[in-house]
C-alpha cells in the first residue's frame, strides 16, 4: 500500500484523489478515428473520470527515471465489455502511463497499455486493490501493470514493458514453430525436408532462450 491516506480506490490514498471528468470528444473529436472506432467511444463508454494520480509529490515515493506519473483512468462502461480499441487510443495521446479502471455496476477490469492493451479479470469493486512497489515510481509502474498482465507485483530481472515483448515474441516463434513443423512434415524432397528440420531447431533454441531468461 502507499502511505499516507485512507484507502479509497484500489486502495490507493486520498492525497493521490483527483475526480475530474474528461468529456468522451475531447479524444474522439481532435483525434483521428475511424467511424468504427467514434461509434465505439459513444456506445460503449458513458464517462471517463482521472480518479487519482500517483506520482512523488501526492506519495511522497522518489520520481522514476522512465515514469514521474501514474494516473488511474476510471472508464464507466455501459455494457459489460470492454473497449480495448477505445483504451489503446486514450492511453497513445496520453504522455503519462494509465491504468484504466473499467466499472460496470459494482465490478471492476483493470487494463494498461504495454506494446499492446493488457487487461485483467473481472473483480469486485470492494475487493480489488493493488499492491505497490514503493521504491521509485518506476517501481509502482512495473508492480500495477505486472499485477494487472500477470497477477504478480513484477520481475527482480525484468521491466513489465521487457517481460510483455518477451511474451509477444514467443507467441511469434512458437506459431512460426508450428508452421515450419508443418511444412517439414508436408515435404517430400529431402534436401527441403532437411533445411527445415535445421530451421524448426533454430526455433527451439530460440524459444528456450527466452524461456530460460524469463
Amino acid at each position: 500500500m502507499l502511505p499516507g491516506g485512507d484507502a479509497q480506490m484500489l486502495g490507493l490514498p486520498s492525497t493521490t484523489e483527483v475526480g475530474r471528468r474528461i468529456p468522451k470528444e475531447a479524444f474522439y473529436g481532435r483525434l483521428k478515428v475511424s467511424a468504427a472506432l467514434r461509434q465505439s467511444f459513444i456506445d460503449d463508454v458513458e464517462r471517463f473520470t482521472v480518479a487519482n494520480s500517483i506520482k512523488t509529490s501526492t506519495t511522497g515515493i522518489p520520481d522514476g527515471e522512465r515514469v514521474h506519473e501514474v494516473l488511474v483512468v476510471e472508464v464507466a462502461l455501459k455494457a459489460r465489455r470492454v473497449p480495448e480499441e477505445v483504451l489503446a487510443l486514450v492511453a497513445q495521446a496520453n504522455p503519462h502511463k494509465l491504468l484504466f479502471a473499467c466499472t460496470f455496476n459494482d465490478e471492476v477490469r483493470l487494463a494498461v497499455m504495454l506494446k499492446g492493451i493488457a487487461v485483467g479479470e473481472w473483480r469486485s469493486v470492494e475487493d480489488a486493490s493493488l499492491t505497490l512497489k514503493a521504491t521509485s515510481m518506476d517501481g509502482v509502474w512495473d508492480s500495477i501493470a505486472s499485477q494487472v498482465a500477470y497477477g504478480d507485483t513484477g520481475s527482480e530481472t525484468a521491466t513489465v514493458d521487457e517481460r510483455f515483448a518477451a511474451d509477444a515474441r514467443l507467441k511469434a516463434l512458437r506459431e512460426e514453430l508450428a508452421k515450419t513443423e508443418a511444412r517439414g512434415r508436408k515435404e517430400r524432397q529431402l534436401a527441403r525436408k532437411n533445411a527445415l528440420f535445421d530451421q524448426v531447431q533454430e526455433l527451439k533454441r530460440q524459444i528456450a532462450a527466452i524461456e530460460e531468461g524469463r
